[in-house]
Formats: C-alpha cells, sequence, structure tokens
C-alpha cells in the first residue's frame, strides 16, 4: 500500500505558515508503523481515519475561546482543520484496544503536532450487556461529545456549552481575565464548562439494561469534566454518569451528572493547600427527536462551582492564607434543527440557537452580588451535502451577542463563516 502525506499549512493574506515540519514527519511514521503493522496482522488490527480541510473567515473579535477562530487567522485563510487516525485492534474475544492520532489546528490556527488523545482498553465478553474501558475514552457526559468529529457534526463549531470560554481558570479559580484574553496553548485562558475534546481519562462501566431502549454509563475519572488536561498533578477524582433511554422509537433521552476536582497545582498557586477540594458539578439532559426529514436534538446544562478567586494578580484570603471560596453558577444550553431534503438526496439545512448564562454570586469578602461573566448568545446556519458516504461538504455561518458589549459593533464582529470539506477513509 502506498502513502501520500500531502503537507498543506495555513495561510492567511500575510503568506502566514502555520506548518511544522516535526509535526508532519511524526504523523507520517505514526501513520506507516500503524499501516504496516495493520497489513502484517491480517485483520487483527483496523485503521480508519478522516482528513477536513477549512476555509474559513471571521469577525474582527473573532478567537478560539469565543467562537473556534484562532485570533491570528481572522483573515480569510485555508488550513488543513483535522486530521485522525482510529485503531482498532481485537486482542481476544474479550478484550480490545481503540486508538485515535489526532493532528488539528485547534487553540492556534497552525499545525499542532500529532497526539493521542484517545487510548482505551476494552472488555466485552460475548453477548453480554457489561462493557468496561479504561484509559483516556469518550465522556458519557451529553451528546455532542459522541458528535465532535466533523463528520458527524451539523455545524463547524462547538456549541458554547463546550466551546465557549468562562472566567473560572484551573490554576487561578474565579479570574475576571481568564475568558476574555490571551491565546488557548499559551496563556491561561480558563475553562469551557465542558470539556470541547469530549474525552475523560478513567475507568468507565456501562450497563445496557435493554438494547436500544435503557443503558447507563458510569465513570470514575482523574478530574472533572471541565478538565482539559488529559492528567492531573493533585490528587482528584471525579465521577459521571449517564442514563439513557428511549420512550419511543423517534426519541431518545439521556439525564448526565458529574461531579468532581478540576484545579491544578502551579507556580501562581504554590503557597495554597487544599486546592483539590475545589470542585464543578454539572446536570445536564440531552434529547433527541426524530421523524422522517426533520432532527431536533440538543443539550441543557447546569453548572455549579467552588473556587478561589483571583483578582489584580492575588488571591482573595484571609490573613492566615485561607483561600476564600466562591460558589459561582452558569448554565448553557443549544437546539438544533435539521431538515433533510427530500429533492437532493445526501444534503441537509441546518439551524442552531445557542446560549450560555451566568448567574449572580455572593462575594463572600464584600457580601455584595456580582455577576462573573457575560451571557452569549449565538445563531448558527448550516447547510450540508454528501457526494459519497464518505465525502462531506458543508457551510457554517454563525453570530452572536455578548451581554455587556461596548457597542452593537463589537456584537456584529463575533461572525464566523467556515466551510469544511471531510473525507473519511
Amino acid at each position: 500500500m502506498k502513502l501520500f502525506l500531502i503537507p498543506l499549512t495555513p495561510f492567511d493574506k500575510g503568506g502566514r505558515s502555520g506548518c511544522k515540519k516535526e509535526g508532519i514527519i511524526c504523523f507520517a511514521v505514526i501513520f506507516f508503523l500503524a499501516t504496516t503493522f495493520a497489513t502484517a496482522a491480517q485483520a487483527q488490527v483496523e485503521w480508519s481515519g478522516t482528513a477536513d480541510a477549512e476555509f474559513s473567515i471571521g469577525g474582527k473579535n473573532s478567537n478560539f475561546i469565543s467562537n473556534d477562530i484562532a485570533s491570528d487567522y481572522r483573515g480569510a485563510h485555508f488550513s488543513i482543520y483535522q486530521l485522525n487516525l482510529f485503531l482498532f485492534a481485537p486482542v481476544n474475544e474479550e478484550f480490545s484496544i481503540i486508538a485515535r492520532v489526532q493532528f488539528d489546528t485547534w487553540g492556534t490556527g497552525t499545525l499542532n503536532a500529532p497526539r493521542l488523545t484517545l487510548a482505551s482498553i476494552v472488555w466485552q465478553a460475548a453477548e453480554s450487556p457489561l462493557s468496561i474501558t479504561a484509559g483516556r475514552f469518550i465522556s458519557p457526559f451529553g451528546l455532542y461529545a459522541r458528535r465532535q468529529l466533523q463528520r458527524d457534526n451539523l455545524f463547524a463549531s462547538s456549541p458554547l456549552l463546550y466551546g465557549y470560554f468562562t472566567n473560572i481558570s484551573d490554576k487561578r479559580g474565579l479570574w475576571p481575565q481568564a475568558g476574555s484574553s490571551g491565546a488557548y496553548g499559551r496563556d491561561d485562558v480558563g475553562l469551557s464548562t465542558l470539556y470541547f475534546g469530549g474525552y475523560a481519562t478513567g475507568v468507565s462501566v456501562n450497563y445496557v439494561f435493554i438494547p436500544n431502549q435503557l443503558a447507563l454509563e458510569v465513570a470514575v475519572t482523574n478530574s472533572a469534566l471541565a478538565s482539559q488536561s488529559d492528567y492531573t498533578n493533585l490528587s482528584n477524582v471525579a465521577g459521571v454518569a449517564r442514563l439513557g433511554f428511549s420512550p419511543a422509537p423517534f426519541w431518545q433521552q439521556g439525564v448526565s451528572v458529574s461531579y468532581g476536582g478540576f484545579m491544578q497545582r502551579d507556580a501562581v498557586n504554590q503557597f495554597f493547600g487544599g486546592l483539590e477540594n475545589y470542585s464543578q458539578l454539572a446536570v445536564g439532559t440531552d434529547i433527541i427527536l426524530g421523524y422522517a426529514f426533520f432532527e431536533l436534538s440538543g443539550e441543557a446544562v447546569y453548572a455549579s462551582w467552588r473556587v478561589p478567586r483571583f483578582s489584580n494578580n492575588q488571591f482573595s484570603a484571609t490573613p492566615q492564607l485561607e483561600l476564600l471560596t466562591y460558589t459561582p453558577a452558569n448554565y448553557a444550553a443549544y437546539l438544533d434543527l435539521k431538515i433533510e431534503l427530500p429533492f437532493l438526496i445526501g444534503s441537509y439545512v441546518a439551524f442552531r440557537y445557542d446560549k450560555i448564562g451566568f448567574f449572580y454570586y455572593d462575594d463572600p469578602l464584600t457580601g455584595a452580588r456580582a455577576v462573573w461573566d457575560n451571557d452569549v448568545t449565538r445563531l448558527s446556519l448550516a447547510a450540508g451535502y454528501k457526494f459519497t458516504r464518505n465525502v462531506l461538504l458543508k457551510v457554517a455561518a454563525s453570530t452572536q451577542t455578548v451581554r455587556g458589549a461596548v457597542s452593537n459593533e463589537s456584537n456584529l464582529e463575533n461572525y464566523a463563516l467556515r466551510t469544511l470539506l471531510t473525507v473519511s477513509f
């Protein structure tokens, strides 16, 4: 089997190149070894993949931590958005290994080095309703984690619930600067309500009570689902559970809950102890209603946090250097309407209403009530067409309104327009 790797690179009007030579070489080596291994094993290892090419443009207020458009690439530009290689390797009749090697432009708009974002071992006996997964796996919480790939995503961007970075940091806690400035991957830009990558690390147990009608998945992970880290340097632990059920053939429903620590030890908080006691509680529900050419789907989540507060380059603490605890909360929800066009098989149009809101909290230092972030409402429109089973082209546009923006002009500059060509192999 011949292997071809075309090093397309992101560029903008200034000709800025985003290609990292070492990353391309590393990805080529991983891909070649996986292909060679699969051939030698003769169907003992199965592999597949996706490649996403993107053309995008964003408003002058666009950035990755608000609407998925990297700030250095707001102008019209073309890039390889993501390359994925998926491996499935049955060890025997009960055990199997699954993995995902990911090569993308997340965060900065330039190609990152390949990384192993999914790696787990799965146990399931023949015809058993019970399965156990250990390692790095898809989070059981909600709906989006199972639709994060562009081939499964109606739109180009993640919902605000997963893609909008709030003013909470895993190093500083409640921090007014977190979700407003900085570059993802280089600065502390805070956390999204739930991790946009859709993965968790730990052990998961799934039990199917009634096939296609009732199932429960429970996981113990190394941090709450807001955390974006593969590991934690504190003794954090979290629990995640989702009960999925289908009351009718056209109706799928899920109820999810997650609770656990998410803080990380860092130079900025090195003088304080007990950081693992700060936590996030998330409760949500997801739904899919489908009939004929129509599908309505979405999620709603409430999140409550216990965090320290960092402002004016210092933590809010007592004279004995005991951190004060703040309890902010927020909610987020989105609803997607998909319509398949019966006169053009393989096509669809979709509309999304997306909202994230932040409740007032009581400041334990002053006793005053305060809001800790700005509400955002986003409207998105998308259209897609499958040329074949493995080739999808879609166009998605979005605009969002930020509560507290200084003018209507600043809201108008939060738009994003993206075109993606996705090839599965």
